[in-house]
């Protein structure tokens, strides 16, 4: 099953049990009966999306409506989830309790002012974690490199979602961050803008800032779709950014290739990557890094990259998500290794910089990643 049928899946299955709770504490349910249609829409969240026209008014609309809508529903289930741990807890321990009315769970309206203070706190964490910037250090050796060939140290983030919902303060930290590395190159890795928003002037001042040696470098993402591909490609363009779709380009002693992303593909008209031609054409005798927003293994490629960097998960953002996202893309947070019969190649899929919708991170942080690419050898070391 592909990444966005199973997304779908787990956003019905979510509003499926937050009617259901809904539906029984309800003293009208005629009422709750009549919201349906909505619990259903809401759960159909990223297709409706898709379905409005881009930029339309519509969408905007809609957009705003999931941004109100999902930490509104992140409480629900939070609150309903609590509870019915409680409840289980209570089961269990009846065989042992017999007779005892503790083995019993409160009603939940008696528990309710302690599990809004649990969220209270639960989600003031978790704002504070969105906002905590990190940078994760990496070392790679890559043997194809020359071994008289000096490190190439590349600074990577993605999933900024430029716009009112992280502010400009993300921006520019993660700027100033990636900037006080020196890297000899910078690579982005898509939804840089965050749905049909497009950047202001001060968005393009700050990531004007950016600039290596070897140059700036993004690919699109989904959110740059939803927006209009075109206007998210002339923003970035603006800032002096190079965006690569479905191209490829030396970069010292390295080949990068970048993939569009297929939203954007889909709104050129265009079929699907043939990312095996684009690497045949690529030299064998110089490593190749595969710069695309989605972490997904394209078929025929693995091993005939060194390294392939993504996004688009933001780390699940809260830990149910993560492992939800990690089942959906096939793919785990961080860095791992994966081999074919053509070779060995490195995937590391970071947790981004933003986020969308939900405005909270829980046990995933956001980063920047600083990749130093050595000669030689095989082993990774990694540090935060």
């Amino acid at each position: 099953m592909d990444f966005l049928p199973r997304t779908l899946a787990y956003y019905l299955a979510a509003h499926g049990y937050l009617f259901f709770h809904l539906y029984r504490l309800a003293g009208k349910r005629r009422l709750v009966l009549m919201s349906l249609p909505l619990f259903v829409v809401m759960g159909l969240f990223p297709f409706c999306y898709h379905l409005l026209p881009t930029g339309s008014t519509a969408q905007k609309i809609f957009g705003r409506a999931g941004t109100v809508w999902q930490p509104l529903a992140f409480f629900c289930l939070t609150v309903f989830a609590f509870r019915d741990i409680l409840r289980l807890g209570g089961r269990l321990r009846r065989p042992f309790h017999k007779g005892a009315r503790s083995a019993g769970v409160p009603p939940l309206n008696r528990c309710l002012p302690l599990l809004l203070l649990v969220w209270a706190g639960v989600f003031a964490y978790g704002i504070h974690e969105a906002h905590s910037l990190r940078t994760t250090r990496l070392t790679l050796p890559l043997p194809l490199l020359p071994a008289d060939a000096e490190s190439v140290r590349v600074a990577f983030a993605a999933d900024l979602h430029i716009g009112p919902q992280t502010g400009p303060s993300v921006l520019r930290r993660a700027v100033e961050a990636i900037m006080a590395q020196k890297p000899d190159l910078i690579l982005l890795g898509g939804d840089m803008l965050d749905d049909a928003l497009q950047g202001t002037p001060a968005d393009r001042e700050l990531l004007a800032r950016l600039a290596a040696p070897l140059g700036v470098f993004a690919v699109p993402g989904n959110h740059d779709a939803f927006g209009g591909h075109e206007r998210a490609v002339t923003f970035l363009e603006s800032c002096g950014i190079t965006v690569l779709m479905d191209e490829t380009r030396r970069v010292g002693p390295l080949r990068l290739l970048g993939i569009d992303d297929p939203d954007v593909r889909a709104q050129r008209g265009g079929s699907n990557a043939d990312v095996s031609a684009l690497l045949d054409d690529l030299p064998r005798d110089a490593p190749v890094i595969l710069l695309a927003h989605r972490p997904e293994l394209l078929a025929n490629s693995v091993g005939r990259f060194a390294l392939q960097l993504s996004g688009h998960t933001h780390g699940g953002q809260i830990p149910l998500l993560k492992t939800l996202l990690e089942h959906a893309s096939g793919t785990p947070t961080g860095l791992s290794r994966h081999s074919s019969p053509e070779g060995e190649s490195l995937l590391y899929v970071t947790t981004g910089v933003g986020f969308s919708k939900l405005p909270i991170r829980l046990g995933a942080p956001p980063e920047i990643v600083v990749i130093d690419l050595t000669p030689g050898g095989t082993e990774a070391t990694a540090a935060s």
